[in-house]
């Protein structure tokens, strides 16, 4: 999937796992909220109610607090919020901000905001609505908070945080492009890294499998492990 048809697919999946009660709710749900006030599930059930017997459509008081309760379980409609999302990326730089991360798993909140070339307090804002929505997650990551798609599975949000990063993108790109094996020294001066650096970043990706070592007399190299940088790469874009 790529990245511009992610947010529709989104919205497609939301409506279409919907039951034809739940579809009614929540339409009656968007013309409450199309009123300027924000989603408070004890308001909204007279207005529901109501509209519902003006309908002569058969849902009791008891199914309609079960149907707000699956919607708000399932982060279609969420407490406090004017939104629900199925028009969650209505405001383009939402949709920018998801779109960029969903591309970028592991990114820190400084390099989206510079990428991005949107303010501060803009994207603090669309990243709280996502992750009330559930479409994203938050995780702390040697003091960055690193986000990712919730759909991502979480065993492998430290390596794809490490490996977001520009230094450690220069070192991965270097080895791959001849992967005949590269030591510390070598990779420092070529990619003119702090050698503390370079070998942070080795350390984490051998640490995580990513890169092999071979050990000489005099030295030891690095190769890229092909096969699970592969894997690790199919499995975000499958995705995107």
């Amino acid at each position: 999937m790529k990245a511009n048809k992610i947010s529709n697919e989104i919205l497609y999946d939301t409506l279409n796992d919907l039951s034809e009660e739940q579809r009614l709710v929540l339409n009656i749900i968007q013309e409450y909220l199309n009123k300027n006030r924000t989603f408070n599930k004890i308001e909204i059930i007279p207005f529901l109610n109501a509209k519902i017997a003006k309908k002569k459509k058969n849902i009791s008081y008891n199914g309609i607090c079960e149907i707000l309760k699956s919607l708000v379980e399932n982060n279609i409609i969420v407490e406090g919020s004017k939104l629900i999302k199925s028009n969650i990326f209505s405001n383009l730089n939402r949709k920018k901000i998801y779109e960029f991360i969903t591309k970028n798993p592991g990114i820190h909140f400084n390099k989206l905001v510079k990428s991005l070339n949107i303010s501060v307090f803009s994207v603090e804002w669309h990243l709280n609505i996502l992750l009330k929505f559930n479409l994203i997650r938050k995780v702390k990551i040697e003091n960055f908070d690193a986000y990712f798609d919730s759909k991502l599975p979480s065993k492998n949000d430290e390596i794809l945080h490490i490996i977001s990063r520009e230094k450690c993108k220069k070192i991965i790109q270097y080895i791959k492009q001849n992967n005949e094996g590269y030591s510390k020294n070598y990779l420092s001066k070529e990619l003119e890294i702090h050698s503390n650096t370079i070998s942070k970043y080795i350390e984490k990706l051998e640490e995580f499998g990513l890169l092999l070592k071979k050990e000489l007399s005099n030295m030891t190299l690095y190769f890229l492990n092909e096969g699970y940088f592969s894997h690790l790469s199919c499995e975000i874009k499958t995705l995107q």
